[in-house]
Order: structure tokens, then sequence, then C-alpha cells
């Protein structure tokens, strides 16, 4: 079946015809390292490492590239906050010194949070200032080509000059001339111009160029490196719904005058967070980092209140929906521990004369599980529909219960089943980014000998209720509950699984 995204530029779904067909390739803007990611990064890298893993899992070979601005005003600024406050101390830092560190810095704890969402890297991740050169000379073509102009060591592009200026925000030069505010900039032609280069200040980094002593305008980056890495023309750019316009604008602008050639040919844009419906600002008190959450929550809960909501719509943050979403995520582990155990108890029970019928065929089951794979496919065809595709994988559950429960089938006939179901649930939860990281971000083998040491625990705790030293027995249980682990009392034993 065929995938079909929808394009900003074209204000419609279309479908994904690749230039070179079985492989993608896709630009997505990154952050810029001058602070802790938020939630609203979060979102952006996760929306878009589901679309390269589901284009993966359909069979398209996938090159990624997404950057890193690493010079930029907001580091400047930062920067110069960081030189006062070493001055305080007694501390002599020059500007340049404190933009590395900021950058060394923020840029660390990007990928610390990235890992510890189980987000993985890109094919490539340029760095900005790995490609001033690349940035001069594409500057110096648009400048040859008359599109872009210099005056006083700074170099604008001439809006003018490009007549579909505007299309993808949908909007006339004149509309956009008409929003910008009051020009400050007097050099430019016209109030829409943007920079490409801009002349070094007193005690700010900068490269040497044809121009003046500077840096590049945030704008050109992008376009450099998509271009440098996939070609002047790729199938998909991809990044948040506030760089329309005109990150977005000024890139195709500057590119296709460049290249002569179309740009990316789908835009995709994830919609923005807010914080119980207001915009995410420190000044109001509601800054939610990645790292406040991962203290709170394991890292599939925030996935799947992303996953909840389609990709290019607003979504709004709440604390009450992700203790809503934490219930609704044990139920996967829940049947994961209780497929694991009822595996087990039949092992442990079989015996030559029964593996004959492990072959046993399940047809109804069978079918309904056929239906929700292909459901969760239609789904995601369908520009990425992670709601529609998320609700396949609980009936998934559904089913799997229902099997369990059925009292008129025998065990021998379930299990192939059964472990087909997990088996599908793993292979699709795995193309959502679910069901790979374990509780408080332990890997398996941690999980292997954190379970050694509950198991104790459980068995004592057993012994207390045995020797109805019960005041014991519920310490062991709180603490347990407390530490992300729920105990459960059967007939004749007693079970654990994680929340």
């Amino acid at each position: 079946m065929p995938i079909f995204i929808y394009n900003s530029l074209k204000n419609k779904k279309q479908e994904l015809k690749p230039i070179n067909p079985p492989k993608v390739s896709m630009y997505v803007c990154g952050v810029t390292v001058y602070d802790k990611c938020h939630i609203g990064h979060a979102r952006g890298a996760f929306v878009f490492d589901v679309v390269r893993d589901y284009l993966s899992y359909k069979g398209y070979e996938v090159t990624y590239v997404k950057n890193i601005t690493d010079v930029d005003d907001k580091i400047i600024n930062k920067a110069a906050e960081l030189v006062e406050e070493h001055k305080k101390k007694g501390v002599e830092k020059n500007l340049n010194e404190a933009v590395e560190e900021i950058t060394s810095y923020y840029i660390d704890a990007y990928y610390k949070d990235m890992d510890a969402l189980g987000i993985k890297k890109a094919d490539v991740e340029p760095r900005a200032t790995e490609h001033i050169d690349d940035m001069i000379k594409m500057i110096e073509g648009l400048i040859k080509k008359g599109y872009a102009y210099e005056i006083d060591g700074d170099v604008y592009f001439d809006v003018r000059k490009y007549k579909d200026y505007g299309q993808l925000s949908n909007q006339s030069v004149e509309e956009l001339q008409e929003g910008v505010r009051k020009e400050v900039d007097k050099k430019k032609r016209s109030s829409l111009d943007f920079a490409l280069w801009k002349k070094v200040k007193e005690n700010e980094p900068y490269w040497q160029s044809p121009f003046s002593n500077g840096r590049p305008g945030w704008h050109l980056e992008c376009s450099v490196m998509s271009i440098k890495y996939l070609g002047k023309n790729f199938d998909i750019h991809g990044g948040g719904r506030d760089l329309i316009f005109p990150h977005h604008e000024n890139e195709i602008a500057q590119s296709v005058c460049y290249t002569g050639s179309p740009f990316a040919n789908i835009w995709m844009h994830n919609g923005l967070l807010t914080i119980e419906g207001r915009k995410m600002a420190k000044s109001l008190g509601n800054f939610v980092t990645i790292e406040d959450i991962i203290m709170k929550y394991h890292p599939e809960v925030l996935k799947l209140f992303f996953l909840s909501s389609h990709y290019a719509s607003p979504v709004d943050f709440s604390y009450k929906k992700m203790d809503g979403i934490k219930t609704s995520r044990e139920k996967f582990y829940i049947l994961f521990d209780k497929i694991d155990r009822f595996e087990s108890e039949y092992q442990k029970n079989i015996n030559e004369n029964s593996k004959e019928f492990l072959v046993g065929k399940l047809h109804e089951f069978s079918i309904a599980l056929d239906k929700t794979r292909s459901d969760f496919e239609k789904a995601m065809d369908d520009d990425f529909n992670t709601p529609s595709a998320l609700a396949a994988l609980y009936e998934m559950v559904n089913i799997a219960n229902k099997l369990i429960a059925n009292s008129k089938i025998d065990t021998w006939h379930k299990i192939p089943l059964i472990k087909s179901i997990k088996f599908s649930l793993k292979e699709l939860g795995d193309v959502l980014g679910l069901f790979k990281i374990s509780a408080n971000g332990k890997d398996e083998d941690d999980m292997e000998s954190i379970g050694k040491v509950i198991e104790i625990l459980i068995n004592l705790r057993n012994k207390a209720r045995k020797d109805k030293n019960f005041e014991l027995a519920d310490k062991i249980r709180d603490e347990l509950d407390a530490a992300g682990i729920v105990i459960e009392d059967e007939k004749d034993k007693t079970i654990w699984r994680k929340k």
C-alpha cells in the first residue's frame, strides 16, 4: 500500500513517491544548543524518529539528516551571561570560550536526553560551525546570480527577486510585508529581506569571509547542510509548525535560487505543544524539560502521550493526562508478564505426547490478529496516524486477553497464537518506539539482577505473612510499590511486574 503524507507546501495529502526508490531522503531541523531540551523538543524529535522507523519498516532505505545549530544570537547571549557569571567569581573568560563551553555542554545534554527517551540519532547530525565554508560558497553564488546583495559587510537575500516567496506559508509578499514589525535595519532594501551573513559585532565569535569577518544567518545553515548531504532535491523536509515562516520559507527561496532546482518535495510539520492551555515559558513557571519528565515517568509514558495525538495537531500537556497514560501503558506490560508466565507454566507441564498439538490453529483469533496488523499499517500509511495505530495495538492486547481467558480452547492450541500476538506487539511497538526501554531506563541485564533481589524481598514478605508479621509484609509491599514494582498474590504464588 502507498504512503500518503500531508504536504504543507501543497496543503493536501499526497503519495510518497521517492526520487530514487527505494531510497528516501529526509532532513529535519534540529535543536539550537543554548538551553536544556524541553518536551516540545522531545515531540519533534520523536515524531520524525517514528517517521524514519515506519518508512524503514515498509522497506525504504532512509537517509536521515538532522542538524545542530551551534552559532546563533541566543547562544551568544547565553555565553555573554556566562562571561558575567565567571567575572563575578573572579574568573576571566572571553566570549568565544564561553560560546564553546555553552554549546559543548548543551550538545552533551541533548544527546543524554535523546538516549534517555530511546530516540536514535539521525544518520548524519551536522553542526553549523562545521560548514561555514559551504555557507560562504552559497552566499557568493546567490550574489553572483543577483539574488543577494552586500551592504557594509552584511549580506541579505532579496526576497522580491524570488517570485514564489510565500508559497509555504500561503501568503503573498504584500501580506507578509504588512505583518512585519517596524523595520530596524535601514540597510535592507525590504523589511522581508533576511540576513545571509552578519558582520561581526564587538567581542562576538566570527569567521573570515570575502564580505567581512562575521557569521552566517540562521536560515542559511539548513539549506547548505541538506543540499550537502541529500542533494539539491530531496524527498522530505520536516520541522515544527513554528518554523514555517520565516525559516522554512527562507530555506526554499535561497535554495531554489542557488541551485535552480526544486528543493524538498514534501514538507512535514509537527504541531506545537502547550502546557495546560498556555504557551510553555520559564517566565510562566511551566517550562518542562525532558529531564523533569524522566525523573517522574517512564520514557514510554511520554511517547504514548505524543502518539495519542496526530503529529500535525497541537497537543496540550498536563500531568493528569500523563498519569492516565501511565495506567494505560501498564496494560501492555501486564499482558507481556501474563504471556511469559503462561508460556513458562506450559513448558513445565508439557510432555512428549502433547507436542503434536502445538500446531493447532485458532481461526477466529487468527483473523482478528491479522485485521489489527492491517489496521495498524492502514493508519500509518495515512499520514502516520499514530492514534489509530495505537488503537490497533490496544486491540491486540484485548485479543490476547480473551484468548488466554477462553476456557473452551486448550492451552496447547493457544500457545502458537499467543506467541504470535506478543511478537506482533513487539514488532509494531518497535516501529512506534515502544517496548524497548526497561523500567527506570535500566537495560535487560540490570533488570535480571534487580529481579533476583525482588524475588528475595517477595520471599521475605511471604515468610512475614506466614509468621503473621503483617507490619513487615505491608512495609515490603509499599517499598516495592514506591520503587515501581507491583506485586500480586495469586492462589499459590506471588508474582511481580514493573509499573
